[in-house]
């Protein structure tokens, strides 16, 4: 199932890791669901909103506090933090609106008050997609029918079966040594031309899932918001441009189109123009080129960047769009698929959330670039804040939730600072081996290239080595996080240790720790009413001795004494020597003229610590007891 108790936390479920086993019937490293916890049964006064969707709603490569599920619900902290949200994350890599379509009821089982939908990139190569290794036919309906049917044992029985027999007389890819990607598995038909029936078949696979989907949502009442698909157009040269050839009806060769070694010339002397600054000259050889052969992705791709040098920027991202939309290796979305999101969008009462245009919007000259994106399509950290922000900016509009309560009263300034969400340089580093990975490896690389060493990022400190052993599963996340925060508290660098303290706050609500730790540097930074809500938040998950010392020692300085006190004299009972909070008792109890208890607490602080000077000056001006 999707959702299961989390282990020795009462109350609280999460989305289960390997869920994508349902999905993959042949792919060794499965990958995996965003680690979120939410309560069960669901609080009354709380906010539920659960993200569907591939490997960017996923957060790859950084995961955790960068995905645009935790910048959202840190986004909603931020401007309501009188209120509770839950941000659940389904999403997973290598999937689509298949995968989408099968967990809805799931997820409508958990009662969200919004769904947020980012997906679309594997459609075609996907899981079950009509271009992925792991298809299973071209029928929605037919494939839709057999994952219904998918927990019956018997036809698990028959699919492994299947598998079996297939795999007797499947060869072993050449590159199939280590370092071989999940992109590259995935892969069943390298080209699929624009306007191919493949393609078509693509979209009809997205418009009919999305279509279910949205009316099934609509159905049981449960507001959508769905991105538009952006990518890396500006950066990202097309992986596979068309050959080139073509043929009449008869089968003879079309002589009026360029043969591929002509049309690769061409494009090298256009580029060869381009960076000679002859801009003009390299538009003119683009232009007579497309005339002859319209779909070829790479020539749109050299006359987005001729006209972008001209300065003529909305021909540029006109041009840049051609590109992707023509790369015939579908991992990036075709703008058709941007058409059917608006399009069921407005039947099924769903809002569009215009992700690409923020992204845009954030972007040098509007063009969508390597500022945003990592490298074809996974958006940089600043990039998933753009992303988690307009998700944000959408349930603002629509004023989710005013009808409990919730009041958008926020504005620009405030929603910058939201926007510096908490990722920890850990996580930083360990997406940034993933990268490096991904990109050491088809199709950034030619095919039959080995994966060769990671290059050691910031090497010889404390922080690569945590971030590298993350990257490897040497070493479990929160305790690298607590390692770094440890080591920055010592070092005095608060705003480090802060950082990893929130990363491990919003990834691990109820572990027990980190709000207390947060709470102290809050005292520090004179943020007493914070403070107080995290030690209040650290003692609703269970009795700790130095929650209850940071409670009482903020309603001390604050004068509510005589709330202080028996927060004191719990701390103390459960830790008899923390001196810190038998002097702030002592001066409790002097403070409400218990003289005799405030004896007792200083004596006691002297038997332990014979040189604690504050102790004794209280001690001698004690009076006696009348």
């Amino acid at each position: 199932s999707l959702i299961i108790p989390v282990d020795g936390y009462e109350g609280y479920v999460q989305a289960r890791e390997d869920v994508s086993a349902r999905y993959f019937s042949s792919i060794a490293n499965l990958p995996s669901v965003p680690f979120d916890w939410f309560t069960e049964p669901r609080e009354a006064d709380t906010f539920r909103i659960v993200f569907q969707g591939g490997s960017t709603a996923a957060g790859w490569p950084y995961y955790f506090s960068a995905d645009m599920a935790d910048v959202l619900e840190w986004h909603l902290n931020a401007s309501h933090p009188e209120a509770s949200f839950e941000v659940l994350n389904t999403a997973m890599a290598a999937v689509n609106s298949y995968t989408l379509l099968d967990l809805s009821e799931e997820i409508i089982a958990l009662e969200p008050d919004a769904v947020m939908i980012y997906a679309g990139h594997n459609e075609y190569y996907g899981a079950l997609g009509v271009g992925s290794s792991q298809r299973m036919g071209s029928s929605p309906a037919v494939i839709n029918l057999y994952l219904a049917l998918r927990p019956y044992r018997t036809v698990q029985l028959l699919q492994q079966t299947i598998s079996a027999i297939v795999g007797l007389f499947a060869s072993e890819p050449d590159d199939s040594a280590s370092g071989r990607t999940l992109m590259q598995d995935m892969v069943g038909e390298q080209r699929i031309p624009n306007e191919s029936d493949l393609f078509e078949e693509g979209l009809d696979q997205f418009r009919f899932n999305m279509n279910v989907l949205l009316a099934r949502y609509a159905d049981a009442g449960i507001p959508v918001y769905i991105g538009t698909l952006a990518a890396n157009e500006r950066d990202q040269p097309p992986f596979q441009s068309g050959s080139g050839a073509s043929t009449t009806e008869q089968g003879q060769s079309d002589s009026s189109v360029p043969s591929t070694e002509e049309i690769d010339e061409e494009i090298r002397t256009a580029g060869a123009e381009v960076a000679a600054g002859r801009d003009e000259d390299a538009l003119l050889r683009m232009d007579a080129l497309l005339d002859r052969t319209p779909l070829y992705a790479g020539a749109h791709f050299v006359r987005a960047r001729a006209l972008e040098n001209l300065g003529r920027v909305d021909e540029a991202r006109t041009a840049y769009r051609a590109a992707k939309d023509n790369d015939e290796l579908r991992f990036r979305a075709p703008e058709e698929l941007n058409v059917i999101i608006r399009e069921l969008a407005s039947e099924h009462g769903a809002t569009v959330v215009e992700t690409q245009q923020a992204l845009a919007d954030a972007s040098p000259n509007g063009l969508i670039g390597s500022d945003m994106m990592l490298e074809h399509l996974h958006p940089t950290i600043a990039g998933y804040r753009v992303l988690g922000g307009a998700f944000y900016m959408a349930l603002a509009g629509n004023q989710f939730g005013a009808d409990r309560g919730l009041r958008w009263a926020w504005d620009q300034a405030m929603l910058q600072t939201a926007r510096h969400s908490p990722v920890s340089v850990i996580d930083s580093l360990a997406g940034a081996y993933r990268v490096q990975q991904l990109m050491g490896s088809w199709p950034f690389q030619p095919i039959g290239s080995r994966f060769s060493q990671i290059d050691t990022l910031m090497p010889g400190t404390l922080a690569g080595n945590l971030g590298l052993r993350l990257f490897q599963d040497d070493v479990p996340r929160i305790e690298a996080l607590d390692a770094f925060r440890s080591a920055a508290t010592q070092a005095g660098d608060l705003r480090t240790a802060e950082v990893n303290l929130q990363a491990v706050i919003q990834s691990y609500p109820m572990v027990a720790g980190p709000h207390v730790a947060l709470a102290k540097i809050r005292m520090q930074q004179g943020r007493l009413e914070e403070a107080e809500s995290l030690a209040r938040t650290e003692l609703a998950i269970g009795d700790q001795a130095e929650a209850f010392q940071v409670l009482g020692t903020l309603l001390l300085n604050r004068q509510r004494i005589d709330d202080a006190i028996p927060n004191l004299e719990k701390a103390v009972s459960m830790n008899p020597n923390d001196l810190r909070a038998r002097y702030n008792l002592a001066g409790a109890y002097a403070l409400r003229q218990r003289w005799s208890d405030a004896r007792v607490q200083a004596e006691a602080i002297l038997a332990r610590n014979p040189n604690a000077q504050d102790a004794r000056r209280l001690l001698n001006s004690l009076p006696e007891d009348s």
